[in-house]
């Protein structure tokens, strides 16, 4: 696990990062998080002999969802159901390993 702010990880799990998402204006500031973040780990369980596979999962800032933006640009309400904010995920490519 990496995490951007210096913000300490615990048995795997770290706070979230916040969130300036303004829903009245369908904005947010990029001013948490980090533009870049890498790390180096080990997997402490690696046996040489079994195939295996890696993958980095990744979190976006909060940003607004397309209904807050889109009410905030025509002037509507919102029905209060909406989620104001919404954190796009990211996968990548697996990386396998085979004896």
């Amino acid at each position: 696990v990496a995490a951007s702010n210096e913000r300490a990880i615990r048995n795997n799990q770290v706070k979230p990062v916040g969130n300036t998402v303004d829903g009245a204006q369908a904005s947010y500031r990029n001013s948490i998080g980090a533009p870049n973040l890498s790390t180096v780990w080990e997997d402490p369980d690696f046996d040489p002999a079994i195939k295996s596979f890696y993958y980095v999962r990744v979190l976006e800032i909060p940003t607004p969802t397309w209904p807050v933006i889109d009410a905030a640009h025509f002037g509507d309400q919102l029905p209060d159901n909406v989620p104001p904010h919404q954190q796009e995920r990211a996968y990548t490519s697996p990386i396998w390993y085979s004896p």
